[in-house]
């Protein structure tokens, strides 16, 4: 391993590669590595993304993601590096007559061919091994010729270093060099390029041949390789394949350009140098060290497990904790999922207690909650910021806003800071919601959202998705939910508990603390009598604006039961449990709805109207095991024999951080068997409710 990018301290994940001959133990083929995703993000937004095999599978693949708008405003800086061992053997005739030239492949893409998808070049047979940690480092090996590559992401910077390791050369070899192809797009990270789209490439070499820089349009980026030269030798690679963007029904082939390669002589000694990529026309230094791995350590102290699943847990943690400016004041936000999500104000605040709480980064959650509190607008909190202009803010949520304060009562009691700011959101929040409010539609069209007489929230129409099932696709909306849904209000009991018990301890505003809680009161008789089914011995989902009831058994009346403020006794609240656990639960999360259902959909797949359609409807979500092994937790009283039963619940989680899943958790996955992966390879609400109820084990 290479000091300073890749201890044996920080390296959690290592697979080896099946190779010709006898396998190794645990060995792995190309498939499988194929298969196998990782990620490195930076505290900015940016990141880098690829397969353990070392070959992009979509079109959010690459080397490095930067961000041109922190954390937003994406674009692909460097797609992959074609590298090659080249060896010029003595020649036989002379001194002055060259021997053969051999050339060994250390990449690998794929591209369409009659008979399906092929490698080419086919580096990676070479490959003997991958491994990551706050860095991730490919190994292969030719004719006892060693050569690695490390790569990690400089921190809170735009910019990456490949930190190249040779080994095993020796007189036999003759003249050695690696050479270093750069593939570029320069590109939003949404799109694909092919060669023929404006606007062209431009470059410019440095006079000693050590850098360059390239542009397309906007976008610029600064190649550096000390130890190299580089060759001018503009060339384009046509239809790399992207499989798994096949699969989602997206567009799958694209263009690569290369300006030429960096040259680098080598010896018979060890050799290690350095490329680096910037964002711009400025060149970066290249990092010696990890400097996130401090920040780590710290979090990973408080978490559970032994050392190295507190560093799987505290890293996995800390990839999606990012800063965001807001009137010139550097703050921090929570991405929701990646590659594509930004920060979502209702993935925010679910994610936020197990993300900065848990792991004691208190600061950073007051910063969170303070980004949001400044965008609050008549009483909601904004489901997204803009991807491209963070003046921008979307309000279109009912249940964002419940979040909020739920995180901020959180907050408070994890570190005892009740800023005045932090109160006066939460009751401007209460507030809007006891008078109405208006989210915005997807159509543009306002959407009320208000209490009803009986205390109740209710919101939404039937063209509208204001809560978290919220998937529409073509001016068709499939999981509507109108009106008084479950866990809105199961969310609004709790909070309006949670601010009056707040409220009291501040001796803030004591009129204020006395009406909350008489109403609370009010929304408990009236949840009782809006949401319990006799007949089925459960919680319906929610209760439309005419007065109807949609009975579905849906994973969203688990909040009924894990919330630390429930509207429901304790008998009903373990009848829940037992229906969700008879009909919903999987190893890997819980089914949004039940096989049985007509709506069910066993798979997510295809092109997008397809994937919406089935996005909440069957389809298993993993951050809902957190509030299900919570809520077994709470009707046990965090006996022995619940926190078992909890901890079991989301042990398959955890073996997939810790294994195969290379430190992250997916947003998704099929409703059947195998619970095949799906959506976003990295999800900050499943990382974060697997921390969050990890902790809440250990401390009760």
């Amino acid at each position: 391993m290479m000091p300073g990018i890749m201890d044996e301290h920080w390296t959690t994940h290592v697979l080896a590669a099946r190779r010709a001959g006898p396998d190794s133990p645990g060995a792995l083929d190309r498939g499988a590595l194929l298969e196998r995703e990782w990620l490195l993000t930076n505290g900015t937004g940016a990141y880098s993304m690829g397969t353990a095999l070392g070959c992009n599978t979509r079109r959010y693949h690459g080397l490095f993601i930067a961000a041109t708008h922190p954390p937003v405003g994406r674009v692909v800086a460097l797609n992959q590096t074609i590298d090659q061992l080249v060896l010029q053997k003595p020649g036989t005739g002379g001194d002055d007559v060259d021997g053969p030239t051999q050339t060994v492949e250390l990449s690998s893409a794929l591209f369409p061919t009659d008979a399906g998808l092929t490698h080419a070049p086919r580096g990676h047979e070479h490959l003997t091994g991958f491994a990551k940690g706050l860095a991730a480092r490919w190994a292969y090996v030719w004719g006892g010729v060693t050569v690695s590559r490390a790569l990690v992401l400089h921190d809170r910077e735009q910019a990456v270093t490949l930190r190249y390791t040779v080994e095993g050369l020796n007189e036999k070899h003759g003249e050695a060099s690696l050479s270093i192809a750069p593939l570029l797009t320069l590109r939003d990270f949404h799109g694909l390029l092919r060669r023929d789209a404006p606007p062209s490439f431009d470059l410019a070499v440095e006079a000693d041949d050590t850098r360059l820089t390239v542009e397309r349009g906007p976008v610029a980026v600064t190649l550096s390789c000390p130890a190299g030269r580089f060759e001018v030798e503009c060339d384009w690679w046509f239809d790399a394949a992207y499989p798994r963007e096949t699969y989602r029904g997206q567009g799958d082939r694209e263009d690569y350009f290369t300006p030429g390669r960096f040259m680098v002589p080598l010896d018979t000694a060890a050799n290690e140098f350095t490329l680096t990529v910037a964002l711009g026309e400025e060149p970066a230094e290249p990092i010696a060290g990890v400097p996130t791995k401090e920040r780590v350590d710290g979090a990973a102290k408080r978490l559970p497990g032994d050392d190295r699943q507190r560093r799987v847990l505290a890293a996995a943690a800390d990839d999606f904790v990012v800063g965001r400016t807001i009137r010139g004041e550097k703050l921090s936000t929570i991405i929701a999922g990646y590659p594509w999500f930004a920060d979502w104000g209702r993935d925010t605040f679910i994610a936020l207690p197990g993300l900065l709480l848990t792991t004691g980064r208190y600061g950073e959650a007051r910063d969170v909650l303070k980004v949001f509190a400044g965008a609050i607008r008549h009483g909601l909190v904004p489901n997204r910021f803009d991807d491209y202009d963070d003046a921008v803010a979307h309000y279109n949520t009912v249940d964002a806003s419940l979040w909020y304060v739920q995180a901020g009562l959180e907050y408070v009691k994890a570190c005892g800071d009740r800023p005045g700011w932090l109160l006066e959101a939460m009751s401007e929040i209460v507030a809007a919601y006891i008078a109405g409010t208006e989210a915005e539609g997807h159509d543009g069209r306002p959407v009320p959202i208000g209490m009803d007489r009986d205390g109740l929230i209710t919101a939404g129409d039937e063209h509208s998705q204001l809560t978290w099932m919220d998937a529409a696709c073509g001016g068709e909306v499939f999981t509507p939910r109108p009106g008084k849904c479950v866990e809105i209000n199961a969310l609004w009991y709790n909070a309006l508990v949670g601010l009056s018990e707040l409220l009291e301890t501040t001796d803030a505003d004591a009129d204020a603390a006395q009406h909350h809680t008489k109403l609370a009161a009010k929304v408990k008789r009236s949840f009782a009598k809006a949401f319990w089914s006799a007949e089925w011995d459960r919680l319906i989902d929610h209760v439309t604006p005419s007065g109807n009831t949609d009975p579905s058994l849906r994973s969203n009346m688990v909040f009924a039961c894990s919330l630390p403020h429930s509207p429901l006794p304790a008998t009903k609240r373990r009848l829940v449990l037992a229906a969700i656990r008879d009909h919903l639960l999987t190893p890997v999360g819980l089914r949004t709805l039940p096989p049985d259902d007509p709506a069910y959909h066993p798979r997510y797949g295809g092109p997008q109207f397809e994937r919406d359609e089935a996005y909440h409807q069957g389809t298993v979500w993993p951050w809902l095991l957190g509030p299900y092994a919570e809520g077994v937790l709470r009707a046990g009283k965090f006996s022995k024999k619940s926190k078992t039963e909890a901890a079991a619940v989301l042990q398959p989680l955890l073996d997939r951080l810790t294994g195969e899943g290379l430190g992250q958790l997916h947003e998704i996955h099929d409703a059947e068997l195998p619970h095949a992966l799906r959506g976003c390879i990295a999800q900050a609400w499943s990382v974060a409710e697997l921390v969050r109820v990890l902790g809440l084990i250990k401390s009760r």
